[in-house]
């Protein structure tokens, strides 16, 4: 699954990096995600760990974040472990674009079971998805 959306943010690359690579912002603008807690002592980095509450289609479930690339201002990627039927994969890359910040989500989710054969079916859910998360990034950060 090859999915990419981005947007311009109206803010500093250091700002919009800031609140998009704590997970604990999440529920603040990715309406898949309830609650986040970081549960590593680290600051963000590779390895760091976070468990979060997710809702997904027909039920809520607890799942183990874990950073897997982090470049401060550049990219930030994860990796979560449940839902088992499509694992939260992906990354996002930010650029900076003279004052402002271009933010490209990369979700990759990892589909098993019944859901792999679905997987052309699930990536224009997915894309709506993160369209809609980057408007909400766009929007709460513009604001402040």
């Amino acid at each position: 699954m090859n999915i990419e959306i981005s947007t311009i943010i109206n803010r500093p690359i250091a700002d919009v990096f800031a609140f998009a690579s704590n997970l604990e912002n999440n529920p603040k603008w990715e309406t898949n995600f309830v609650e986040v807690k970081r549960t590593s002592a680290q600051a963000t980095g590779v390895g760091t760990t976070y468990q979060c509450l997710l809702q997904v289609p027909g039920q809520r479930t607890a799942s183990t974040f874990v950073i897997t690339e982090y470049e401060p201002n550049h990219k930030i990627s994860f990796k979560g472990d449940r839902p088992t039927s499509a694992k939260p994969v992906g990354s996002i890359l930010f650029e900076s674009v003279g004052t402002d910040t271009k933010v490209t989500a990369l979700p990759h989710p990892e589909f098993g079971g019944i859901f792999k054969l679905l997987e052309p079916v699930m990536s224009g859910m997915i894309r709506k998805q993160n369209e809609a998360h980057l408007a909400n990034l766009k929007r709460i950060l513009e604001a402040q």
